[in-house]
């Protein structure tokens, strides 16, 4: 038997065609599990399973992962290569910060392009023999998204850790997965559990089981269609053949339809996208558990919760005994009655750079008006500030600010001490040291406890409002996952912003942050008759 007949599949290479057979691609995945860890992987090949599933699905959207070390990254990266003899073909690669993309995705593919295309390390970028290309990029800065990649056509996309980015973003890029040249599009995204308040979980929940939490095992790599015809998450026709969405959607796509695309073969069909969910397995990932055999420990020693969502793949919010604030929490401030009392007052969270710049308007406990800006410069947020206050007839006596880091450059113009506003430094000393750790500390148990008893609203005409594409009730939902009692410590404590950000996918609970904020003016409130708020304080 000659060496091509030992690699090819007989029955197809019969009509001239080049299929490796099973005995082959067997012998392949055997070399590559003898491999040692550092050593350069000759044979590119899916592994039996997981991998195999991803490269082999034709969804247009596939969504991969739920459980750590499956693969997830270098699945993404194989059923990438399926057109790359194509000189018009591109690949796009991204992940939401910079340096997690070189350390990350970026360097996984020098395990498989290295043997097969040409680096351009400064760029991040391999060119193939044909002119086909991969790039890798960040998304760091979300709201130029829609800049960077209108009128971009990109066959195939991979983002990898899919939760870190907003819906907007996935939209956005999905509207740039296109081409002119006839290759099938691929949009391509990894991911591990997350919380049901996240976007991405509304979006697959269909196969995810409500009452545990885990992927259901007969809906794992089931093909579904939808068309989404809103700008929220919910806002889509679901169905299991692209007949059952268009049904549900009928007038909207026939509203947009041309019918003269039908002459050169389109269908309105085309409108509606397919999606999967293909769950990944840490111990199909045959080469990684003989590699690293003690990663499931190191994971295991994350704690129980960590583990069961790493681990276990299990889709649920993490309200545990260190988590200060419940869905439910949140949610109260929505349906609750107004609690006003006429005094008004207002909270501002400094940031001048990559955090939102949030100043809230209160009437009582009522949060009647916010407005969140980003990239704000110094003498850009006084005149912002002003104007907020001036608008809701805020006198400065009234406002507290962060005044910690930046938030020192608003001391003056705000007027600081008496009858200015309040420089709020979460690190000073809590009204009891030997309960809470600093002010912080104590101002968020304080807010936490004020909303199980059901102290606090917020303004029906702020909830659904979008800020930079995201609603104030999708900011608070998020941002309760980060706010965290730090445990194993004598008085209480949050744990530490770099934390919190982790979580969060590298943003900052700043909506949050606000809202605990303005507990200063409870923790702090005098009890010296006929003065309010912190007035009295300033007076000294």
């Amino acid at each position: 038997m000659s060496k091509i007949e030992q690699i090819y599949d007989p029955v197809f290479a019969a009509h001239g065609m080049r299929v490796y057979s099973r005995e082959y691609v067997a012998r392949v995945r055997e070399e590559n599990e003898r491999l040692r860890e550092g050593e350069i992987l000759y044979n590119i090949c899916p592994q039996e399973g997981f991998q195999e599933r991803v490269c082999a699905s034709d969804a247009g959207i596939l969504i991969i992962g739920g459980r750590r070390g499956g693969g997830k990254t270098i699945g993404m990266l194989l059923a990438a290569m399926r057109y790359i003899e194509n000189p018009n073909y591109t690949i796009h690669a991204f992940r939401k910060e910079e340096e997690d993309l070189r350390r990350g995705t970026f360097k996984s593919s020098k395990k498989i392009y290295s043997q097969i295309a040409r680096i351009t390390e400064s760029s991040m970028m391999w060119t193939f023999p044909s002119g086909a290309s991969a790039k890798f990029e960040h998304l760091h800065d979300e709201e130029q998204i829609d800049r960077r990649f209108r009128g971009v056509e990109i066959p195939t996309i991979i983002i990898d850790e899919l939760p870190q980015v907003t819906s907007e973003t996935f939209f956005t890029l999905l509207a740039a997965n296109r081409n002119s040249y006839g290759i099938p599009n691929k949009f391509i995204a990894s991911c591990n559990p997350v919380g049901e308040s996240h976007w991405l979980y509304k979006m697959l929940s269909w196969w995810i089981n409500p009452d545990t939490g885990r992927i259901i095992r007969e809906r794992d790599g089931h093909k579904r269609y939808f068309y989404k015809y809103g700008n929220d998450i919910t806002e889509i026709y679901w169905g299991n053949t692209p007949e059952e969405v268009y049904q549900q959607a009928a007038e909207k796509i026939d509203k947009i339809w041309d019918k003269r695309l039908e002459v050169m073969g389109r269908s309105k069909f085309d409108l509606i996208n397919s999606l999967t969910f293909i769950e990944g397995n840490y111990y199909e990932n045959r080469i990684f558990v003989k590699t690293d055999p003690q990663y499931l420990g190191r994971l295991a020693g994350r704690g129980e919760r960590e583990t069961e969502k790493d681990i276990q793949g299990v889709w649920r919010d993490e309200d545990d005994s260190i988590s200060l604030i419940s869905i439910e929490d949140i949610q109260s401030m929505f349906t609750n009655t107004e609690q006003r009392d006429g005094n008004l007052r207002a909270v501002i969270d400094v940031a001048l750079q990559r955090d939102g710049f949030v100043i809230g308007a209160f009437d009582g406990n009522h949060l009647f008006d916010l407005e969140i800006y980003k990239k704000v410069g110094s003498m850009a947020a006084i005149n912002l500030v002003n104007k907020f206050l001036e608008k809701n007839h805020i006198p400065l006596r009234n406002v507290a600010f962060d005044s910690d880091g930046i938030g020192q450059y608003l001391k003056e113009p705000l007027k600081e001490g008496k009858g200015g506003a309040f420089a709020f430094n979460g690190n000073s000393s809590s009204t009891d040291r030997n309960v809470w750790q600093n002010l912080k500390a104590e101002c968020a148990e304080k807010f936490a406890m004020g909303l199980k008893e059901g102290k606090f609203s917020i303004s029906e005409s702020l909830i659904n409002r979008k800020y930079f594409g995201k609603k104030l009730s999708d900011y608070l939902l998020e941002e309760r996952s980060a706010i965290r009692r730090k445990m194993n410590v004598n008085k209480f404590q949050l744990i530490p912003k770099t934390e919190m950000k982790k979580i969060l996918g590298g943003k900052s609970p700043d909506v949050t942050d606000m809202f605990m904020m303005f507990q200063v003016f409870e923790v702090l409130k005098p009890t010296k008759k006929g003065v309010k708020g912190l007035q009295y304080l300033m007076n000294f």
